[in-house]
């Protein structure tokens, strides 16, 4: 933060600032480098060390460098990613899949596996409470999204109420902690929005999906509210 505000800062001022020792500073400045790929250099002219300067003229700020350089919403976007996956391999056959998805994260933490585990420790984001899935529904619900399949899908509305409906499944998204399916409801004949944790039964059918542009379900269900199923 030093560097990036003032530019250049010299070897003193960088130790009465930090009101760390000789050795300390030396020791910060070497890991600062190594580990975290901070591109620190030493200019002679000015007496001071500064960020290096990039091919086409630009300063490497701290925003460019890795692990304690990422801002408050580059951190939380990317702890959030980190729980999120982890907790979908927590018992399940995706656990695989994900890992390698996980090692890029944490090469993104600029850290090792274990300083990359004691971070996520210490830097949590807490999500909101999730409402548990039942039985096959996601995986059933998934494959139908995939395999463009008609749904017969008996849901809980809000009033505790299961009721039958027929839906031809168009994606799914994870928000506000809950897996959520948008779909075209054929009795209503309409776009709607399920809480896949509202749903009890999934029956399969033979009939293909019915097809609705993707710029029309952002435009009618992007901007509905998380737990309302339409």
């Amino acid at each position: 933060m030093l560097l990036r505000s003032r530019g250049c800062v010299s070897f003193a001022d960088l130790m009465t600032e930090l009101g760390v020792s000789r050795a300390t500073l030396k020791r910060d400045l070497d890991h600062l480098r190594t580990r975290m790929d901070a591109a620190i250099v030493y200019d002679r002219e000015r007496n001071g060390y500064r960020f290096a300067v990039t091919g086409r003229g630009r300063r490497a700020s701290a925003a460019e460098a890795s692990g304690v350089w990422f801002s408050e919403r580059e951190i939380h976007a990317l702890l959030t990613m980190h729980q999120l996956l982890d907790g979908l391999g927590e018992g399940s056959n995706m656990g695989r899949h994900l890992q390698p998805v996980l090692e890029r994260l944490q090469g993104m933490l600029g850290t090792s596996e274990g300083e990359a585990r004691e971070l996520v420790r210490r830097l949590r984001v807490v999500p909101p409470a999730r409402k548990p899935m039942r039985g096959r529904s996601f995986e059933r619900l998934a494959a139908a999204v995939l395999e463009r399949r008609q749904l017969r899908l008996t849901v809980e509305a809000e009033d505790g109420v299961a009721r039958d409906r027929v839906v031809s499944p168009l994606r799914m998204i994870h928000d506000g902690g809950i897996w959520l399916l948008d779909a075209w409801c054929h009795q209503q004949e309409a776009l709607c929005r399920l809480p896949v944790p509202m749903v009890r039964a999934v029956q399969v059918l033979e009939a293909r999906a019915r097809e609705v542009p993707m710029r029309v379900i952002e435009a009618a269900l992007d901007i509905l509210p998380v737990l309302r199923a339409a």
